[in-house]
């Protein structure tokens, strides 16, 4: 079990995740880059099992299960650290979720009272990306489908009014494709097979109606590295013959000089290879 309360200053908990903001008088930054590092963010959770994650406009105190005692103390904490900067904590816009694993067998524990004027939620919005408290994003999948059905309308409408195939592509490209590809690295893994087959057949209207390139690869696809191209293609002896476990199933690379020793892709191809 896992909790997470947010708002308007934010914080999370790991298996109980309170999140929260605080409110400046001037209005809230809109940048998203990673705070918890540099020096001006001086808030720290007060038991160290715990793990506080700031952002320029949220924070995630993340508590264990096994550690639930410690809420009430890591929320004065951060009223604390709050007073202290002159902030404010909006509790309007804080939420308290508990995140658990339905695919996990286990006993049934009633869950805890809520926190003081904190709201209890059942879904967390972290960076855009609506998670459940199950690890669920379906949530999150039908608002990018749904977006990306409402521009393609706008395309729709704007090609009707002389707009050039190339251009129709280049909007898709830069609104669909990335409205996708955003922050996909870290949900991808929890979406569903028919979740992904939904994103496919939006992919492949788009194709078929010109309004992105013919050669636009799969979800799946566009999710892929940028240094995957680079890569060789599988061993053709690991598909017909019953070797040993090794770390990965690629083609090693042929010894061609020093420098192409020397390359990354080489290097860790190689690595842990016996």
């Amino acid at each position: 079990m896992q909790t997470v309360l947010t708002a308007q200053y934010s914080g999370t908990s790991s298996h109980r995740c309170l999140a929260s903001q605080p409110t400046l008088s001037r209005g809230q930054p809109s940048a998203l880059p990673h705070m918890s590092s540099q020096p001006g963010f001086d808030c720290r959770q007060s038991t160290d099992e715990n793990s506080l994650c700031k952002f320029v406009d949220d924070t995630y105190l993340i508590i264990a299960a096994s550690n639930e005692a410690s809420r009430h103390a890591e929320l004065v904490n951060i009223h604390v650290w709050v007073e202290q900067n002159n902030l404010r904590l909006n509790s309007n816009k804080s939420c308290d979720v508990i995140f658990t694993d339905s695919r996990r067998r286990r006993r049934h524990v009633a869950e805890p009272a809520p926190l003081p004027e904190i709201t209890r939620s059942r879904i967390l919005k972290m960076l855009g990306v609506d998670i459940a408290s199950d690890f669920s994003v379906l949530r999150h999948v039908q608002r990018l489908v749904s977006a990306s059905k409402q521009t393609i309308y706008a395309l729709h409408v704007l090609r009707s009014h002389g707009l050039s195939n190339a251009a129709v592509q280049h909007v898709y490209w830069v609104t669909v494709v990335a409205r996708l590809t955003y922050t996909a690295s870290v949900w991808y893994s929890l979406i569903k097979a028919c979740d992904c087959q939904r994103m496919d057949s939006m992919i492949n209207r788009a194709r078929r109606y010109r309004y992105c390139a013919l050669d636009l690869p799969s979800f799946d696809e566009l999710l892929n590295h940028v240094l995957h191209a680079l890569l060789p293609p599988p061993s053709i002896a690991l598909q017909y013959y019953n070797l040993r476990e090794c770390s990965h199933s690629l083609q090693l690379p042929e010894h061609s000089a020093h420098l192409s020793d020397s390359n990354f892709i080489t290097h860790m191809l190689y690595k842990n290879i016996y």
